[in-house]
């Protein structure tokens, strides 16, 4: 008689098309989020909790509209209910979603729902390489000063990025002891600019960007305590010259904008505007991420974009190598939520 224990079946688990489901829902709780942001619930609970009813009124939302957003809200985490029926933020909401607050993400959200089209037409980009008819229609029709909030939203974003961590991430990755000049190429609002300029007292920095993008950038550098040590230049960083004496370039989120031929000629300036034993910083989200999400982000980032790509960070090493740098370093930054390497080279 044997007296081995007995085996149990193991059952493989059953494949199901939940994952599909969730694929294919996903945008069902992004239409949530931009409804919530745009209609400034966020703002109308932090003043004071809300019920559905209250909400209706202050948001002029029908009764029944009201009490599903906030249950929608409520499911995705960003409001929570009491016993009494009142809603409030979340942490996440408090943190983030209201308008004022020092690490307020709102203009990224708007930037995230002015591409709900290009993505619901994304078959079309990839077959012609355009956008599709649905979003040129509406870029067409769409007002001037519509269009300037948008473009400006973007710029915030960039800054809205830099304030989520982003920023700090960067100045953890790279010392700049002992540089003093620094040029932010197609720097946007300047906030890496600025958050050097405060680690290193002795820095100066310059950013340069196109003209309507620089003026946003000075508003925020006036009403810095750095504003003595950043400022900007109004330029076409693929066209133009970047000048020279400068110690570091900085290209943050520059170079996945652009195809091989332009990354180049953007790097071969960036050398030519550096002193020997200088440095360039390059910023940017890679297939090759730390994390798988980060990974999947760069992939799906990429078709925002019209030209370019998400490189890996081995490949951008090798353009920089290609445009003269030495000591080249790779360093993954493991805890930021946007960009997720930084690749410096150095000036002979």
């Amino acid at each position: 008689m044997s007296t081995s224990p007995k085996r149990r079946s193991r059952r493989a688990t059953p494949l199901t098309p939940e994952p599909l489901y969730r694929l294919g829902t996903a945008f069902w709780s992004s239409g949530v989020l931009f409804a919530a942001h745009r209609l400034a619930v966020f703002e109308v609970l932090e003043a004071r909790p809300q019920t559905g009813s209250d909400l209706a009124g202050a948001c002029r939302l029908t009764p029944a509209g009201a009490e599903k957003l906030l249950r929608a809200c409520a499911s995705l985490g960003l409001v929570t209910e009491d016993e009494a029926g009142l809603y409030r933020n979340s942490p996440l909401a408090t943190t983030f979603l209201v308008r004022g607050k020092p690490a307020y993400q709102g203009h990224l959200l708007d930037y995230f729902a002015d591409l709900w089209a290009r993505f619901g037409e994304l078959d079309h980009l990839l077959r012609t390489g355009e956008i599709g008819p649905r979003e040129m229609a509406f870029n067409l029709v769409r007002p001037n000063d519509e269009r300037q909030a948008a473009e400006r939203a973007w710029v915030l974003a960039m800054h809205e990025i830099a304030l989520g961590g982003q920023a700090e991430a960067l100045c953890r990755a790279v010392d700049l002891s002992g540089y003093t000049r620094l040029l932010d190429v197609s720097g946007g609002a300047g906030s890496y600019a600025l958050r050097f300029a405060e680690q290193y007292p002795g820095l100066t920095a310059e950013v340069f960007d196109l003209p309507e993008v620089v003026a946003i950038a000075d508003e925020l550098i006036q009403q810095s305590a750095v504003r003595d040590r950043v400022r900007v230049r109004a330029g076409d960083f693929v066209n133009a010259d970047y000048g020279y004496g400068y110690d570091v370039v900085l290209l943050s989120g520059v170079l996945h904008g652009l195809g091989e031929r332009h990354i180049l000629r953007v790097l071969k300036k960036s050398y030519a505007a550096l002193n020997p034993g200088g440095c360039v910083i390059v910023q940017e989200m890679t297939p090759d991420a730390p994390s798988p999400a980060a990974a999947q982000f760069a992939a799906l980032f990429s078709f925002n974009m019209m030209s370019g790509a998400t490189y890996s960070a081995e490949q951008l090493a090798l353009w920089l190598n290609q445009s003269g740098f030495l000591r080249i370093t790779v360093t993954p930054l493991e805890q930021a939520c946007w960009f997720d390497h930084v690749i410096s080279g150095h000036k002979p």
